[in-house]
């Protein structure tokens, strides 16, 4: 047999691979943002790479959020409310928001992607379950974490 055409493919592939990520890297490079974290009359900011999503920025400078889905947008317990630079909702976040949660600027944290400075603040985890339910948004088959600070 001859395997010939098979690895030239896999080289190939392989090599495309390798120049989308570096492609990638020099392309796709928000450089360093600062996230403004307001909770109640404090705020707090830091600085984070741009390009990642912001559940694993905050989750990365100690700022817990409830996610049962481990951040793949599934759950819907995430939820900030995005002041500036979040940029616009996405179709797969407004499964989980009611019309006035989209008005006020609720995001999932697991859905925006840090590419600039942005502002938010975290409502109170049982006010987001407690609109969960009564927008019949709520499913209780999700495994829920709770950090009681």
């Amino acid at each position: 047999m001859n395997f010939l055409p098979i690895v030239l493919m896999n080289v190939i592939l392989v090599v495309i691979t390798v120049l989308l990520a570096v492609a990638n890297k020099l392309l796709l490079s928000y450089g360093r943002c600062r996230i403004t974290l307001k909770k109640g009359s404090e705020s707090e900011s830091f600085e984070v790479e741009g390009g990642g999503n912001l559940l694993t920025c905050l989750n990365e400078h100690k700022v817990e959020i409830s996610s049962s889905c481990g951040g793949k947008g599934s759950c819907g317990y995430c939820k900030v409310q995005v002041a500036s630079g979040g940029g616009q909702i996405l179709p797969t976040e407004t499964l989980f928001m009611n019309r006035q949660e989209i008005r006020d600027g609720m995001r999932l944290a697991c859905q925006v992607k840090v590419k600039n400075d942005i502002e938010i603040s975290i409502p109170d985890f049982l006010a987001v379950v407690r609109q969960m339910v009564l927008g019949r948004k709520f499913d209780s088959s999700k495994r829920w974490r709770v950090t009681v600070k």
